[in-house]
């Protein structure tokens, strides 16, 4: 029997050219991430499926649920990434009840992973190693025989890590060293850093040997070396990689492979000594690398080769890959390259005759083009996320720099995925990603405000004439505006090929009948609006709008966080943002009623008053009253009190639901077919919550969890995403491209 498809979990450019080579074989891949959203935007990737990663503490119960969607169950499931390896093969029992496997257990692959049970195994083998040196503490240093300059590394990779990021450090003396090991301690503990000599040379000096072993035999296998690398004194990745042919390498690694009884892909990494002619081993990475692209067009395809083991298929004669053929990561060899002419250790028209090799690219295919194009602009935000951020946490006035850039980073990341995915190309060439439709999600409807250096809620405002051009792109776009309520039926309609969106507003605010009503009824569009029953009867304040008012009133200000009070400053706009901040994540962290009211006490002594902001913003019940007279609004329900539902007891769980449900019953004269889960993200929406509603007798709740309706959402319509339409965002061809699907593969 065929297997169904691939889950590939984790990894980045290794990742995105194994999905090329299953789909070049129609096979079904999907992509399970919590990092590079790369290999999401290659045609070859059915579906990208988010998760929190392999370390999250319902790692396990999210693979045990993810088999559970149709055409999953059974799929060969590939890690590729160190994080993923180890949880998939300590796992391996349990999960391949659910999927198939290539990969040996823990107990077998450790030997492999863990470089101290690495370097042990391949001493008893006779394989050479580069001298490692035993510290448990920085003290030991003063008394090491130990010749500089030396490396310290991580015992295994994966990780956020400062040293895990880095992946090697350099130490080029006894302070140095020291400094080096307490820090790399302190972050992952002595037992897991690995101290090294540095063996003399460059990229040009390392090699590997690929592969794909099955029952501790290889199927196919050949070697090439790193050519070039980024940094050029000290690689922290492959820039260009050419096969060549290294019978010591083959060797070497097959006594590896072979004494772990390997299964799967693998790629085993060694360093030409020129010291003493030998070749020494670096590392074993049993998962999909960065330049894994090289393998089929050097002719040893060993992504297609894997699907042919995995379904017992025969894999034919074993094949030699052509030499000289060349894998490039552009971006980052142009660099390399030219730090090397700039230094006179190589000539420009090398550099140039080289690319002549080049057979395959880290991100660009000529079928598969759309991942070269957004890789530069990939590249860009996670080094500054990965390296540069991080390095900015430290002093003061970086601290201070953090939260602004940060923010930056993240809108910027938005706006270029929004950017590309708005060109009728490029929209045009995945239309299988916007599935069934969409559900649009608003709050304020008003016009435009002045721009301010501190707005820390203008993701919730939106003026009219976008709403409009919003309405006009959803038309535009071939989609049928429906109430809310009817999406299951009509989803669930064999018969129905049409496309649909419906409109929804959180939180009942006033300027939805001023403003958005009008517009609907002009495009003869039905909405749906989420009533909040504390907010009518103002017994609860819209914390995020007294934070709001307060940070923007206040010079500082005395707030107890939970370790005694304290002054907040925010007398400048980074301060004021940075103090918002910090009242957002109490309230999400805090037990949320006593938070709302510490928010709301101290805003009362500087002279605001929380309650008089809701009776200002928000309908009362004669005002939804008057609104319900109009055929095209329905009226849904958001809790008592807007509380994060996952915080709740399960008695005060159901009083949210039934209660609200009834109150917004009475002020309009209907009772609510539709639910909206306040906040709406993972950590305020799960089983039990939807379980609740669903038991309530709603067909149909929202989150705010991105996405559009696609061939799953009737799986979970008590969990349906929305697509925000956001006030950083209001352009018409940023409507275009969300219902498209596209953004929600970068964002």
């Amino acid at each position: 029997m065929t297997i169904p498809g691939v889950v590939i979990i984790g990894g980045a450019h290794g990742t995105l050219a194994l999905a090329r080579s299953l789909g070049v074989l129609n096979v079904p891949v999907y992509y399970l991430t919590h990092d590079s959203p790369l290999p999401g935007w290659s045609r070859f990737v059915r579906e990208t499926i988010r998760w929190a990663g392999p370390h999250d503490d319902g790692a396990m119960a999210f693979l045990r649920q993810m088999a559970e969607k149709p055409g999953l169950k059974g799929c060969l499931l590939v890690p590729s990434g160190d994080g993923e390896v180890q949880l998939v093969s300590q796992h391996r029992e349990e999960l391949s009840a659910l999927y198939k496997i290539i990969l040996p257990e823990w107990t077998n692959l450790q030997w492999l992973c863990e470089k101290p049970l690495l370097y042990k195994r391949a001493a008893e083998l006779g394989v050479s190693i580069p001298r490692t040196y035993a510290l448990t503490s920085a003290a030991d240093v003063d008394g090491l025989d130990v010749m500089f300059p030396v490396i310290l590394k991580p015992n295994m990779g994966g990780g956020n890590t400062s040293i895990a990021r880095a992946k090697v450090i350099r130490a080029d003396d006894r302070e140095g060293l020291k400094a080096a090991f307490a820090d790399a301690s302190g972050e992952i503990g002595p037992d897991n850093v690995v101290v090294q000599e540095l063996i003399p040379g460059g990229g040009e000096s390392q090699f590997s040997y690929a592969a794909l072993w099955l029952d501790g035999e290889p199927v196919a296998e050949f070697t090439a070396r790193r050519a070039r690398q980024y940094p050029v004194d000290f690689g922290y990745t492959s820039t260009r990689v050419e096969v060549v042919d290294n019978r010591q390498a083959v060797e070497a690694a097959r006594k590896i492979l072979k004494s772990a009884g390997h299964s799967g892909l693998v790629e085993v990494e060694f360093k030409f000594d020129g010291r003493d002619g030998s070749l020494k081993l670096l590392d074993v990475n049993p998962r999909p690398w960065s330049w894994f692209g090289l393998c089929s067009a050097a002719g040893i395809d060993l992504g297609g080769l894997l699907w042919q083991v995995a379904n017992g298929m025969p894999t034919g004669q074993a094949v030699t890959a052509r030499q000289g053929t060349s894998w490039s990561y552009l971006i980052r060899d142009t660099v390399a390259a030219f730090t090397l002419v700039r230094r006179g250790q190589a000539r420009l028209g090398d550099y140039l005759a080289s690319l002549g090799k080049i057979r395959s690219w880290a991100a660009f295919a000529p079928n598969d083009p759309l991942p070269g194009l957004i890789d530069l602009p990939l590249t860009a935000l996670r080094v500054l996320r990965k390296r540069i951020l991080p390095g900015l946490a430290s002093g003061q006035s970086a601290r201070a720099m953090l939260p602004p850039v940060k923010r930056l980073v993240k809108y910027g990341a938005i706006r270029a995925g929004l950017e590309v995915s708005s060109l009728p190309a490029v929209r045009s060439a995945f239309p299988s990603l916007a599935g069934r439709g969409v559900i649009f999600t608003l709050h304020h409807v008003r016009p435009g405000q002045p721009v301010s250096a501190f707005a820390p809620n203008v993701q919730l405002s939106v003026t009219p004439q976008f709403l409009e051009e919003a309405i006009e792109a959803a038309l535009e776009s071939g989609l049928v505006p429906v109430h809310l309520h009817d999406l299951p039926a009509l989803l669930a309609d064999s018969g129905e090929g049409r496309s649909f969106c419906a409109f929804t507003l959180d939180d009942g605010y006033r300027n939805n009948a001023e403003h958005a009503a009008p517009i609907f009824r002009k495009y003869a569009v039905p909405y749906t609006i989420f009533v909040t029953p504390g907010f009518v009867e103002r017994s609860r304040s819209l914390w995020w709008e007294t934070a709001a008012a307060l940070t923007q009133k206040a010079a500082s200000f005395e707030f107890d966080f939970g370790a005694g009070p304290e002054q907040v400053e925010c007398a400048t706009p980074s301060q004021k943002l940075e103090a918002f901040a910090r009242l957002e994540n109490f309230v999400q962290e805090s037990a949320e009623d006593d938070a709302v009211e510490r928010i709301d006490r101290v805003a009362r002594q500087h002279g605001l008053d929380p309650i008089a902001m809701v009776d200002e913003l928000v309908m009362d019940a004669a005002e939804l009253r008057t609104l319900s007279d109009d055929p095209l609004v329905h009226f849904g329900a958001h809790t008592m009190t807007h509380v994060n539902m996952r915080k709740i007891d399960a008695v005060r769980l159901a009083h949210e639901i039934e209660e609200s449900t009834c109150r917004v019953e009475v002020y309009v004269g209907q009772r609510p077919q539709s639910f909206s889960y306040p906040y709406g993200w993972v950590r305020a929406v799960g089983e039990r919550e939807a379980k609740a509603v669903s038991d309530a007798g709603f067909s149909v709740a929202v989150t705010t969890q991105a996405g559009v309706l696609g061939p799953h959402s009737l799986e979970k319509p008590a969990q349906l995403p929305r697509v925000s339409l956001n006030g950083r965002f209001q352009k018409k061809r940023f409507v275009k491209a969300l219902i498209s699907g596209l953004p929600f593969r970068f964002i």
